[in-house]
């Protein structure tokens, strides 16, 4: 199943205060899409010129992308905590 949104949790040591952004994937898409669009005909290009089939790759990015779904990172420093969970 494809995740839908990460939640991301920063919390300060000082302020002991907590900032959650949820942040929706198909958000991100479009913000992340005119990149995609100037980088996916350098990358074709680069894969023609080394002879590099692009499919299998492209496949193996969705597969990495659809495992991300119930991913729980926490990172815990004496400043920071920060907590990331892809739902």
């Amino acid at each position: 199943m494809i995740p839908y949104a990460a939640a991301i949790r920063i919390r300060r040591e000082q302020s002991r205060r907590t900032q959650t952004w949820i942040i929706p994937f198909w958000f991100a898409a479009i913000l992340l899409l005119p990149i995609a669009v100037l980088v996916l005909p350098l990358a074709m290009l680069v894969c023609a010129i080394a002879r590099i089939n692009p499919f299998p790759i492209l496949a193996t990015f969705w597969r990495m992308f659809i495992a991300l779904k119930g991913t729980h990172v926490e990172v815990d420093d004496p400043h920071f905590f920060v907590s990331v969970h892809v739902c």
